[in-house]
């Protein structure tokens, strides 16, 4: 007896061993992560997924009338959205005309990769480009789930000018992609002043961003949102007597009423105001780009029905306003200084149909009423005011690849509303993969 018992604790000491070096072996894993992220943050390290994203010039507008008919008609459907949404990963782009000089631009990437049941790494990236040029903006982030409906991350991204180091981190309560709540604080460029040695310009206050985003699933509602607000920061060039001020918010919405499978009704919302502000002492004989002040703002609301019409044909009818303005000032020259609107009011119909499993012929009709206004602050200056309706025609294949859950869509669009003087407006390329 004496020998079966010391058996049975022996086997149960190695069990508890072998637990206890479990255990050990998914914490170093966990701490090793730390460190190297705390390297990357502390190191070389940019991170651009920002409301702020060096985007410091300030620029006139070039929107013509029709562009958000334009931009309505590249992005991605309804039912595509909500895929994009509810997937654990994937990439995708949309890409067209605005014009013969510029190209709307939509790139999101969502790349997981799990190292334990507790740690994931993830990299994102996302650039919308459709009034300025945007720079490409991405993050590593390495989340930790200790338990199930609680997360703690650490967010950063290699760069090799430290100057450019930004730290973050994040606490998530519930789960993507629906029922949860998250918060994000980034610092950005939180090292510029200590490793600036290319000149003596510094930030005074730093750059920082707070997110807060979550997602609710209730019976048949579905309700999402995020609000980005930049506070406001200062960067001084001594050596040009030039100053650099910045502050923003970016918000959206989404709220639908799910019907049926593909019965949805809803509505999206979308704003932000940027404000920015270059002032210079030294003086020049012509205006400078450098002694500028603008106040972007734009707000988007879009009401939408989505119904089955038979088991091949699909329909949307939505109601949209768009509205653009640019407060611009040139502070040395007010000759310069004006404020320009877009306004956009649209009613569209979507058609999608179903040719074979994996082909699909997409018919977009879209009508508005446009207000083009630039309104000049020198009495010198004319006023520019056009009131206009808008139409075109979207006519799209998509090609769906189930083997990968991808599709690809090529679009041509056409002008309605002078279709015999200028019937051609401009092609679009999108591309969606989700897994």
């Amino acid at each position: 007896m004496g020998q079966v018992g010391t058996g049975a604790y022996r086997a149960k000491l190695r069990g508890m061993k072998k637990m206890v070096i479990y255990r050990l072996q998914k914490f170093s894993t966990f701490a090793f992560l730390i460190m190297v992220s705390f390297s990357l943050l502390s190191g070389p390290g940019s991170s651009k997924v920002q409301a702020f994203d060096d985007a410091s010039e300030i620029h006139h507008s070039y929107l013509n009338q029709e562009n958000f008919l334009d931009i309505k008609s590249y992005q991605f459907h309804k039912l595509k959205e909500d895929e994009w949404f509810e997937s654990p990963g994937g990439w995708r782009l949309a890409g067209g005309s605005m014009g013969l000089d510029l190209l709307y631009s939509h790139l999101e990437v969502r790349l997981p990769h799990a190292l334990s049941d507790e740690t994931t790494v993830f990299f994102r990236a996302w650039q919308e480009e459709f009034y300025e040029i945007k720079p490409f903006r991405y993050l590593v982030e390495v989340e930790w789930r200790p338990i199930e409906w609680a997360a703690f991350s650490l967010l950063g991204m290699p760069e090799y000018d430290k100057r450019k180091a930004d730290q973050g981190a994040s606490i998530t309560l519930g789960k993507r992609p629906w029922n949860f709540l998250r918060f994000q604080q980034l610092f950005q460029d939180l090292f510029y002043n200590e490793k600036n040695f290319y000149d003596n310009s510094y930030y005074s206050p730093h750059p920082m961003e707070n997110n807060l985003e979550g997602s609710f699933n209730w019976k048949n509602w579905r309700a999402r949102f995020s609000y980005v607000l930049d506070k406001p920061f200062k960067q001084v060039f001594p050596k040009q007597s030039l100053t650099f001020t910045y502050n923003g918010k970016d918000s959206s919405a989404v709220l639908d009423y799910h019907y049926g499978h593909q019965r949805i009704a809803g509505l999206s919302w979308r704003s932000f105001d940027i404000r920015k502000r270059r002032e210079t002492t030294q003086s020049t004989e012509t205006a400078s780009p450098d002694n500028r002040e603008q106040q972007l703002l734009y707000s988007s609301a879009d009401f939408y029905w989505l119904h089955p019409l038979s088991t091949t044909m699909h329909g949307t009818l939505g109601l949209r306003e768009d509205h653009f303005r640019n407060y611009f000032r040139q502070l040395d020259l007010d000759y310069d200084s004006y404020d320009f609107h877009l306004w956009t009011l649209q009613l569209y119909g979507i058609l999608r149909h179903q040719t074979a499993t994996d082909r699909f012929w997409e018919y977009g009709l879209y009508v508005g009423d446009t207000d083009k206004v630039t309104d000049y602050l020198n009495a010198a200056r004319t006023d520019k005011t056009r009131r206009k309706h808008e139409a075109k025609l979207r006519v799209s294949k998509e090609f769906r690849y189930l083997s990968n859950n991808s599709a690809l869509m090529l679009t041509t669009s056409w002008n309605i509303d002078d279709f015999f003087n200028d019937f051609w407006d401009g092609g679009n390329i999108s591309y969606q993969r989700t897994f």
